[in-house]
């Protein structure tokens, strides 16, 4: 690492900074406080929008700035609004619907900091084979709509959707979507979990809203250590002057990362802090 002193820390949420029971420790966020209190912005950067934030960050008075579902939205907790959005029309949104009505997935979509499902699909949830930890995110995450597309469509003229969700019930479904998404060039997409698949607008991931975030507060990039552990972190960690893998992320991660980390079991998160980060 260079001899820049890390002015914020941008961390991903699920299986970096929270552990397999979706908390963030005690540790680690005395870790945050301690930075903050040495000048340090702390900001989630999550797959997640602003609403599913863990109520123990929402709780910290430390953490005024997060990257949300995939550098879609930038958002001031404290002053309640919207810093930066990238995010699709309504007309393109309804468009990727329909070509999506073809394969065998459960959909959301993000709005206004929220995400919405099916009323159906999550009824029938079972039925996609997801682990406990994906079945919780899901439950805990999602407000349940009757009809998806109607309801798009209701705010066709108001609105713009932050990202679009998918969850299959196998691996051989979702390769077979992520060949299909290939001919269209205004989408990029990427994975959190080994059955799903997030789209955002071409050009909107984490890395792009750490850039925007970090202009904002004027800090330079390589002021910045980013840290992650899957393939939606990727832009995170290429657009930080100090990218940080978790020893649980997968390879790709960790090969672009300037340091692993320990597992998010371990406090990955605040050993890094602890070691690049605190005075």
């Amino acid at each position: 690492m260079g001899t820049s002193k890390i002015r914020l820390v941008a961390v991903d949420m699920d299986g970096t900074l929270l552990n397999r029971e979706r908390k963030i420790t005690q540790y680690t966020q005395n870790v945050i406080r301690r930075a903050v209190s040495q000048g340090v912005v702390f900001a989630p950067a999550t797959g997640r929008a602003v609403n599913a934030l863990p109520q123990e960050l929402k709780d910290m008075e430390e953490i005024r700035y997060g990257i949300f579902s995939n550098g879609a939205t930038i958002y001031d907790l404290k002053e309640k609004k919207v810093l930066y959005k990238n995010q699709f029309e309504q007309k393109r949104i309804l468009e990727l619907m329909d070509f999506l009505k073809q394969f065998d997935v459960m959909q959301s979509y993000s709005m206004n900091g929220q995400s919405y499902a099916a009323r159906k699909d999550m009824e029938n949830v079972d039925y996609y084979q997801l682990d406990s930890n994906t079945k919780a995110i899901i439950h805990n995450s999602r407000k349940l709509i009757n009809d998806l597309e109607d309801f798009l469509k209701e705010h066709d003229k108001t609105e713009t959707v932050e990202k679009i969700t998918l969850l299959f019930r196998t691996k051989e479904e979702r390769a077979k979507v992520w060949k299909a998404l290939e001919r269209f060039d205004d989408i990029q997409y990427s994975s959190s979990l080994p059955k799903n698949i997030e789209i955002s607008k071409k050009g909107c991931n984490k890395g792009d809203g750490l850039l925007h975030l970090a202009k904002s507060l004027g800090i330079k990039r390589e002021e910045v250590m980013g840290c992650g552990d899957a393939d939606n972190d990727r832009e995170l960690l290429e657009c930080s002057g100090f990218s940080v893998a978790m020893e649980n992320g997968i390879d790709e991660i960790k090969e672009i990362a300037d340091y692993i980390t320990v597992t998010n079991e371990k406090n990955g998160v605040a050993k890094a802090m602890e070691k690049f980060v605190l005075i």
